[in-house]
């Protein structure tokens, strides 16, 4: 089977980088060829069904319709043609939105021909996760959204985005984070290189005790490290052995390995690195005698 192509940085892979479109009136029309820039008519546009970001805001669009008046639209959307002097959005909706809000009544845009609905559901989600302005949390969602629509692993998605492996991970750490936490990261009051570190923690109390600590101090991401390290929470009688054994801080690809194995083992399971190095503990967790045979049955090739 071919390998899938790699889609780079957003859809600049897709396209050819051209000289930014200024806002001009219309123009008579001409044939539309495949993979070449035109000026399409908006009013000629359908939104995309399956577009995978959450609704703009006024702001939002305001914001990017004032540079739109200044400098033109300056990347052509991504459509593909549905008849004679139809088209739907496969790419670009706010960038769509804006030019309407400005008073542009064309915009820039390439024409796809024969788009099959994987593909268009996958450009769609490769813009949102390449937007600039995206926060470490919606970033998040949507690379699990991008992972689990297409059945990938974090190596396969960092292969197919033209990103870091571990950056991935990282942000889908996120997603495990207690929702106020996740709140203060989506308002901007926690950084991303604070979310790492509160992934990190084992216990989601006192990951939610320094968070709330470093939302209010503004609190650098190297202090709250050195937090992270040092301050223990006191045991709580009848903890089980994965939390006797727990560290502070784990490793990106620790909690990556954890999460794999959990999913192939349908429970809870935790790795211990300990210090000296290449050791620790492996814990896998059951609940029941019936759970106990399942995972026994899977782990040693017995399982009916």
């Amino acid at each position: 089977m071919a390998a899938k192509p790699r889609l780079g940085k957003g859809l600049n892979a897709l396209i050819t980088q051209q000289t930014p479109t200024p806002p001009s009136e219309p123009s008579a029309p001409t044939p539309h060829r495949p993979g070449q820039i035109h000026q399409i008519l908006i009013e000629q546009i359908a939104p995309n069904p399956s577009q995978p970001r959450s609704p703009f805001t006024d702001a939002d669009i305001a914001e990017l319709a004032q540079s739109i008046k200044t400098h033109g639209v300056l990347e052509p959307i991504l459509v593909q043609r549905k008849d004679a002097d139809r088209y739907e959005l496969i790419a670009g909706h706010r960038r769509t939105a804006a030019a309407k809000a400005a008073g542009l009544s064309q915009i820039p845009a390439i024409v796809k021909e024969a788009i099959t609905p994987e593909q268009q559901t996958e450009w769609a989600l490769v813009e949102n996760i390449h937007r600039e302005d995206l926060n470490p949390l919606d970033k998040a969602i949507a690379y699990r959204t991008y992972i689990t629509r297409f059945h990938l692993t974090h190596a396969q998605a960092a292969e197919r985005l033209g990103q870091d492996r571990t950056s991935i991970s990282n942000h889908l750490r996120i997603l495990e984070l207690h929702p106020d936490i996740q709140t203060m990261i989506r308002d901007g009051n926690l950084s991303f290189g604070h979310a790492k570190i509160l992934a990190g923690i084992e216990e989601p109390n006192r990951q939610l005790q320094l968070a709330t600590l470093a939302a209010q101090t503004g609190m650098s991401v190297r202090e709250l490290e050195r937090q992270a390290s040092t301050i223990q929470s006191p045991p709580h009688a009848g903890e089980t052995l994965v939390r006797e054994h727990s560290r502070s801080v784990k490793s990106a690809h620790v909690i990556e390995l954890e999460q794999e194995l959990s999913r192939k083992l349908g429970t809870k399971l935790r790795i211990f690195p300990a210090r000296r190095k290449g050791s620790g503990k492996l814990v896998i967790q059951y609940f029941s005698l019936d759970e106990f045979d399942r995972i026994v049955g899977a782990l040693t090739g017995n399982s009916d």
